[in-house]
């Protein structure tokens, strides 16, 4: 076979999904009272926000390189060329260890995507790209789709910023607005940084998510994948209905949050990605 995925478990899918879509997936490593697990292999999600709920406080690292070259060895038995599709390297040294990885097994079968990325929109990535192996597309125009999601929309909301703030991965301002305030912040994925919008009051994030998708795309076609963490079903069928009624659906689907994100948002995460069918 000629072009073979390889992505990790910041994009969100379940070592089902990715075996069913024959995509490799590398797992983020997450370290949590006093062990250290292989997110979603040894440890499920449910399980995570169980520990994370009786006071344990998981931190995460990327793959080793040799993880990569351990997976790359194995595809390359199977496939001519590898595309390996990963978290933005913005928020994750994960595609950094990929691309050390790749140049040292072989520089010219596997290329390496920074996807700018994470969560619902790498796994949206990713199950476009297997779409379009299985419609017999060429490499470039595989990587051509995924140059153009990687400028697609995530907005989230999370119940608390300290996770973030306490990560670098947003200003302290950040947490201050939304903490004391006692709202909910609208976050959005902008070229692989995290980027504050606004704060909504805690009823209306569902509501207030779907808008944004619905301003941004208008009556244009799209695909949506809803990811959250342990966040709750009123909230999470809400936003689903919001979206049915507000955006012209092409397709959809639902995802939980495993280690690699939950680590850096906490639970009650909830997350919408969109991208419009061209």
């Amino acid at each position: 076979m000629d072009l073979g995925l390889v992505t990790d478990t910041a994009s969100d899918l379940s070592p089902q999904v990715a075996q069913e879509m024959g995509v490799g997936l590398v797992p983020t490593y997450v370290k949590m009272a006093g062990g250290r697990y292989k997110d979603w292999k040894e440890l499920a999600p449910d399980a995570l926000y169980r520990a994370i709920r009786q006071g344990a406080e998981p931190v995460t690292e990327p793959p080793s390189v040799e993880d990569f070259l351990e997976i790359y060895e194995r595809y390359l038995q199977v496939y001519d060329r590898l595309l390996s599709i990963h978290v933005s390297g913005e928020l994750s040294k994960t595609v950094e260890r990929a691309r050390e990885a790749a140049q040292r097994l072989a520089p010219n079968r596997v290329r390496v995507l920074d996807s700018r990325m994470v969560s619902a929109g790498l796994g949206a990535m990713v199950i476009r790209a297997a779409e379009m192996l299985k419609e017999g597309r060429e490499e470039g125009e595989i990587v051509a789709e995924l140059d153009r999601l990687s400028r697609s929309s995530l907005y989230f909301s999370v119940a608390d910023l300290s996770h973030l703030a306490r990560n670098g991965r947003l200003p302290r301002f950040g947490e201050v607005v939304g903490n004391l305030l006692g709202l909910r912040p609208l976050l959005r994925i902008e070229n692989g940084h995290i980027r504050f919008l606004r704060v909504v009051r805690e009823g209306s994030v569902p509501e207030a998510l779907a808008a944004l998708v619905a301003r941004e795309f208008g009556r244009r076609a799209v695909r949506i994948t809803i990811a959250h963490s342990d966040a709750s079903p009123d909230w999470v069928n809400g936003l689903k209905a919001a979206l049915e009624r507000e955006v012209r659906l092409d397709r959809g689907r639902i995802t939980r949050s495993g280690a690699t994100i939950t680590a850096n948002v906490g639970l009650g995460a909830l997350a919408v990605h969109a991208y419009a069918v061209e």
